[in-house]
C-alpha cells in the first residue's frame, strides 16, 4: 500500500506545497487548472516526489465529480489523503464529498496556522518545519543573495547603531538630508562610490568602503559635533534609516517566535533592478511577519503599498508590522487597522508596559489570527 496524496492547485502555492511537506506521501496527484499552470510548474520545481498532473475542467460538476470518481477507484487499494486547501470551490466540494465516502482516504485542510487538519479524524498535525525562503521561491520571488542575516551584524554593528542615533538626535533634520532623504545624484553616489563626502552647510557625512569607516559632522547651534565610525556593515547603517531597522531587528530578535530576521530583503524584477524591498522579514515557525520601519509616517500611502508588498509576495497567510519611532497618527494608525497591519510606535504609551513588553504582546495575539483573503 502506498501513501498518495491528491492536492488541488489554485493560486496559493503555500497550503499545497505545506500539505505535501506534512503527509510525507509516496505520490502526489495534482489537480489544476489552465489558470494554475504556474503555479503547479513552482510546486513541481520545489518537490521531487513521483507526481502525477490532471488538467481538470473549472465549473462543470459532472467532470469534476467524475475526475474525483475515477482517482478514488484508481488508488482504492492506497492510503489516500486529498488536500482541498487550494483550487477551486467547485473542485473542493466534489472531491469533499467523493472520498469522504473511502475508508482509505481522508480529506485534509491546511489552514493559515499551517495546521493540517484531518476532516475524517478531527485531529491536527503541526510537527513540520515552515520554510521561508522555500515559501518565497513558490510565489516566483526567491530571496537568494538578496538580503543580510541578522547574524551577520557584529557588536561593532550595535555600537554604531548606537552611536548613529545619538548623531541623529543632536539635529534631526540636517541628520535626514545628510544620510535619508537624498537627491538621486546623492543617492546614486552613497549605492556606487566606494568612498565620498555629502555636505549641508558645516555638517557633512564621508565615507570609505574599503576601510568600513564613515565621518560624521552634525551642527547644533553653533557647534560643530563630529564622529568616526567603523563597523563592517556601516554603510547598511548610517544610510537610509538603516540604524533604525537594525534597532528594530535587534529588539525583534528577543521575541520568542523569531525563527529567523531578514535585513534589506529585495525581491529581483531583473538584473541591477529592484522590483520591492522590505526592511525586515521575519520566519515565526508558522508564517512570514513583513516589517516596515519608519522613524514617523509622512504619507499614507506608504501603508498601502506596504500591504501590497505584503500579499504580492508573502500570500494570504502572511503578517505585516508597521513600526515608528515617532508617535504615530491616528489616521496612520486607523489606516494600518483597515489594511489589517499591525502598527506600534517605539515612543507610545504602552498603558504602563516597557516597549519590549508591549510588542511581544500585540504580536503574540495577532500571530494565529486568521486573514480575510
Amino acid at each position: 500500500m502506498s501513501k498518495v496524496h491528491i492536492t488541488l492547485v489554485g493560486g496559493q502555492p503555500a497550503p499545497v506545497y505545506h500539505g505535501i511537506v506534512a503527509t510525507k506521501p509516496d505520490k502526489v496527484v495534482y489537480i489544476y487548472s489552465q489558470n494554475s499552470y504556474k503555479v503547479l510548474q513552482a510546486l513541481i520545481n520545489e518537490i521531487t516526489i513521483p507526481s502525477e498532473q490532471i488538467k481538470l475542467d473549472e465549473t462543470s460538476p459532472i467532470k469534476i465529480m467524475r475526475c474525483a470518481e475515477k482517482l478514488a477507484d484508481k488508488y482504492k487499494d492506497d492510503e489516500v489523503t486529498v488536500n482541498i486547501s487550494s483550487g477551486l470551490k467547485s473542485w473542493s466540494h466534489w472531491f469533499g464529498v467523493v472520498f469522504d465516502k473511502y475508508t482509505n482516504a481522508a480529506v485534509v485542510y491546511m489552514d493559515q496556522n499551517n495546521v493540517l487538519w484531518n476532516y475524517k479524524t478531527m485531529e491536527s498535525t503541526t510537527d513540520f518545519e515552515f520554510d521561508m525562503h522555500t515559501l518565497f521561491r513558490l510565489y516566483g520571488n526567491s530571496l537568494k543573495n538578496n538580503f543580510t542575516p541578522f547574524t551577520d551584524y557584529t557588536e561593532d554593528d550595535f555600537k554604531v547603531m548606537a552611536e548613529v542615533e545619538q548623531m541623529r538626535n543632536l539635529n534631526v533634520s540636517v541628520f535626514n538630508k545628510l544620510t535619508t532623504v537624498l537627491s538621486k545624484e546623492r543617492a546614486n553616489m552613497v549605492r556606487n562610490a566606494k568612498s565620498g563626502v555629502i555636505n549641508e552647510g558645516e555638517s557633512y557625512v564621508e565615507w570609505n568602503r574599503g576601510e568600513s569607516s564613515v565621518q560624521l559632522g552634525v551642527m547644533k547651534g553653533s557647534k560643530l559635533h563630529t564622529r568616526s565610525l567603523s563597523s563592517p556593515n556601516i554603510m547598511n547603517i548610517v544610510f537610509n534609516a538603516g540604524w533604525f531597522e537594525l534597532k528594530v531587528a535587534k529588539l525583534l530578535s528577543q521575541w520568542s517566535h523569531a525563527k529567523e530576521i531578514c535585513l534589506n530583503c529585495r525581491f529581483p524584477f531583473k538584473k541591477g533592478v529592484d522590483k520591492n524591498e522590505v526592511d525586515i522579514l521575519i520566519n515565526t515557525g508558522v508564517k512570514i511577519l513583513f516589517v516596515e520601519c519608519k522613524t514617523q509616517i509622512t504619507t499614507t500611502t506608504d501603508i498601502d503599498k506596504f500591504r501590497s508588498v505584503i500579499k504580492e509576495y508573502g500570500g494570504i497567510g502572511s503578517k505585516g508590522l508597521f513600526i515608528t519611532d515617532a508617535v504615530m497618527t491616528d489616521i496612520s494608525k486607523e489606516k494600518c487597522n483597515e489594511r489589517k497591519i499591525v502598527s506600534f510606535s517605539l515612543q507610545d504609551n504602552h498603558l504602563g508596559l516597557d516597549t519590549e513588553k508591549a510588542l511581544f504582546w500585540l504580536l503574540d495575539s495577532e500571530l494565529y489570527n486568521i486573514n480575510v483573503k
